[in-house]
């Protein structure tokens, strides 16, 4: 489902970056999710942060990906409601296996259970929950494959399992083991475990939900909510190492790899007249908000301002359900008065960086497209002439003469331009 419906639309529901946030998440897992309530100590987090998670789960304990697939509650969540995010936790052993069992037992239900959530909703994002290993390593698996038979070597194979599965599945990867592997080397005190050394203790429980909210949010746990029994330094610590975790190593995690993230810079062409240059990342569509009522669509406009003052300019960039913006702003000292000769449509001419149409002789006329060419007639240019902002970009272009056509239902022209540098 393709929630980009158009540019009100947009412009209702873009979320500058820092602004507060509303995510939809479904959790598929086993008691390494329901232990403590992770979801709820996730959306706690994230409330004290200005943000709001929304959550549901089937974790019934000791359940698998095959399991999940085999039960009919788990297309049925699904399909309760359009996700942010599904999160996706296999049982806590069968990813640290060898290479071909894992193949064979654990990626094609995760693959099912990935198609199920693309068919219903294709914006929805596939988030893996990389678990941790034993305390002691698996003893139970151990005689037969000796990598499991300590913690680090546990480790090591449930990281490789689930960076596979988010690569093969085009998925983000929540890296919570990861974060549990550096507070044991940093902090061996805090003791992230349970009694049984499997499931998570309230610390490692509260380091899983800053892990997660820092993946879902793409912010900063510093300072959030924690549980009364964790001491504040120690809260503390745990929200860095969170941090760090995955913010160091984003598309590590594939986290971010195919998120929209905007941009842009701005030069002066003179006149009040500005060129944007658009730097986004991911992006399929734009829309520029320039600050003094005026908007574009163009990838990389001209704009000129009407009066010199401030402006904050907007841009916000969007690749189907995904949205980012970003802002800037600009001072703009000195605009020229444009002053058209009278009948002349182009002005001025000869002309450098940018060329301005008549708006008079625009606002006559309904849509209206402009051809740009070479005296040989190879079109070099194209575009629409926005009434708001009735300007063609040239400062790309070689001195020289050009021709220009400008066309719309009713009437076409045709005019020589001069460049000059």
């Amino acid at each position: 489902m393709v929630r980009y419906l158009g540019i009100l639309f947009f412009l209702l529901f873009i979320q500058p970056a820092g602004a507060q946030q509303f995510k939809k998440a479904l959790f598929f897992g086993n008691s390494y999710t329901y232990v403590n309530d992770l979801p709820a100590l996730i959306s706690k987090v994230a409330h004290s942060q200005g943000d709001s998670l929304w959550h549901d789960q089937s974790t019934p304990g000791g359940y698998t990906f095959q399991m999940h697939c085999m039960n009919p509650v788990t297309q049925t969540l699904i399909a309760e409601s359009n996700w942010d995010f599904v999160i996706l936790q296999e049982q806590s052993q069968l990813p640290s296996w060898p290479p071909d069992s894992v193949q064979l037992l654990v990626y094609p239900y995760a693959d099912t259970l990935n198609m199920w959530v693309k068919q219903h909703d294709s914006c929805t994002m596939t988030l893996f929950y990389m678990t941790w290993g034993r305390q002691f390593g698996d003893a139970d698996n151990c005689p037969w494959y000796p990598p499991v038979c300590t913690y680090s070597g546990m480790q090591g194979r449930l990281r490789e399992s689930y960076l596979e599965m988010g690569q093969l599945f085009t998925a983000e990867v929540s890296p919570v083991g990861v974060a549990w592997q550096q507070t044991r080397a940093l902090y061996p005190n805090i003791e992230l475990y349970a009694h049984d050394g499997s499931h998570p203790s309230i610390y490692g429980s509260y380091l899983a939900a800053c892990t997660f909210y820092s993946a879902i949010f793409h912010k900063s746990p510093a300072g959030a909510y924690y549980p009364p029994e964790i001491p504040s330094d120690t809260a503390a610590l745990l929200q860095q190492i969170a941090y760090h975790t995955v913010f160091d190593s984003l598309d590590v995690w594939y986290i971010d790899t195919t998120r929209v993230r905007a941009g842009f810079t701005s030069a002066s062409l003179g006149g009040g007249s500005y060129q944007f240059t658009n730097t986004s990342v991911n992006a399929l569509a734009y829309i520029w908000d320039f600050g003094d009522q005026s908007y574009s669509t163009e990838t990389n406009p001209v704009h000129a301002y009407a009066s010199a003052g401030n402006y904050l300019v907007r841009l916000h960039a969007n690749k189907n359900c995904d949205t980012s913006s970003f802002s800037q702003n600009l001072n703009v000292v000195s605009v020229d008065p444009v002053s058209y000769p009278e009948g002349q449509i182009l002005y001025p001419n000869p002309a450098t960086g940018i060329v301005h149409v008549n708006s008079t002789w625009l606002n006559a006329h309904h849509s209206v497209n402009y051809f740009l060419s070479d005296p040989e007639g190879k079109i070099i240019q194209s575009g629409k002439l926005e009434k708001s902002n009735p300007v063609i970009a040239i400062s790309g272009l070689t001195e020289g003469i050009y021709i220009v056509r400008l066309e719309s239902q009713e009437d076409q022209a045709t005019k020589v331009l001069i460049v000059k540098k």
